[in-house]
C-alpha cells in the first residue's frame, strides 16, 4: 500500500492519510488529489459570472450568426444552473514552447470543452472544503480516468510534464424553441457559449446563392473573351451577389 507520494510541484515527500482524495502539500501547500496514478495538482477557476451575466452571453450567443434568426428572442430560457464540471488539464513540453491540453473527466456530449483555454494565472487551489461546501448537483463527480484521458492525447502523451485536474465554472442553461429542449454551457470565466446541438440556421439558401454566382461568373467567362470586358463584368455581377449574400443572412 501506497503511504507517502511526491508532491508534482515541489517534490516534497507528502504522507498519504488513509481514507482522504484531497489533500494539501505539506512543502508548498499546493492543493493536491489522490489517484491511483499518484498526486496530480488539484485547482480550480473563478467564477467571475453570476446568472445574470451568464444569461446575457447566452443571449449574445443565440443573436449571432450561427443560430436561426431571432432566436435570442423567440427561445425561451427554462433555467441557468452553476455547476462545476471537472477537466484534466496535461502540460506538454514541444518545440514552440510549454503547450495545454484539457480533456474532459466526466461524460459530455459537447465537445467545445477540450478546446476551451484555461489561463494558468487564473487557476486557484481547490480544497476539500469547496468539495464539501457545493450542491452535489453543482459538483459533477469525475468518472473517465487520468490513464483513459492520457491515451487520447495520442503521441503527445510522451510530452506530458505535469497532470492537473482543474473544476470549470460553469452555467448549466436549459432553453425551449419550437417545442424541442435544447443546452448550453456558458463558461463562468469567460462568457464563451458551447453547444453541440442547437437551432442552426438553414443552409440551402447560402447554397442557392453560391450555386448561382457560380452559374453567372461561369457563363461570363465562357461568352466573353476580352479580358478587360471579362474582369469588368466579374465586377457588376460581383455587387449585386454579395448584396443579395447579405440579405439571405439577415433574413435566414
Amino acid at each position: 500500500m501506497i503511504t507517502q507520494l511526491d508532491c508534482p510541484q515541489c517534490g516534497g515527500a507528502n504522507s498519504l492519510p488513509s481514507g482522504r482524495s484531497l489533500l494539501r502539500c505539506a512543502f508548498c501547500d499546493a492543493a493536491l488529489f489522490v489517484d491511483r496514478s499518484g498526486l496530480v495538482l488539484h485547482y480550480r477557476l473563478p467564477r467571475l459570472l453570476d446568472r445574470d451575466q451568464a444569461t446575457a452571453a447566452l443571449k449574445r450567443w443565440m443573436a449571432g450568426n450561427q443560430t436561426v434568426k431571432n432566436l435570442d428572442r423567440k427561445a425561451t430560457l427554462a433555467s441557468a444552473t452553476p455547476i462545476w464540471f471537472p477537466v484534466w488539464m496535461f502540460r506538454l513540453a514541444g518545440d514552440q514552447g510549454e503547450e495545454i491540453r484539457i480533456q474532459p473527466a466526466a461524460p459530455t456530449p459537447i465537445s467545445q470543452l477540450a478546446d476551451l483555454r484555461i489561463p494558468a494565472g487564473e487557476l486557484k487551489p481547490f480544497t476539500a472544503e469547496m468539495q464539501e461546501s457545493h450542491a452535489p448537483a453543482e459538483n459533477r463527480q469525475p468518472t473517465i480516468p487520468i490513464e483513459t484521458a492520457r491515451g487520447w492525447l495520442g503521441e503527445a502523451a510522451e510530452r506530458v510534464r505535469e497532470t492537473a485536474r482543474v473544476h470549470l465554472p460553469l452555467w448549466e442553461c436549459r432553453y425551449q424553441y419550437e417545442d424541442r429542449g435544447y443546452v448550453a454551457l456558458v463558461d463562468g470565466s469567460t462568457g464563451t457559449v458551447m453547444a453541440s446541438v442547437f437551432p442552426e440556421k438553414a443552409e440551402s439558401p447560402f447554397w442557392l446563392v453560391a450555386l448561382t454566382g457560380l452559374i453567372l461568373f461561369a457563363l461570363a467567362g465562357l461568352v466573353i473573351s476580352h479580358p478587360l470586358l471579362k474582369l469588368l463584368t466579374y465586377g457588376a455581377l460581383a455587387l449585386p451577389l454579395t448584396l443579395l449574400a447579405y440579405w439571405v443572412s439577415r433574413k435566414v
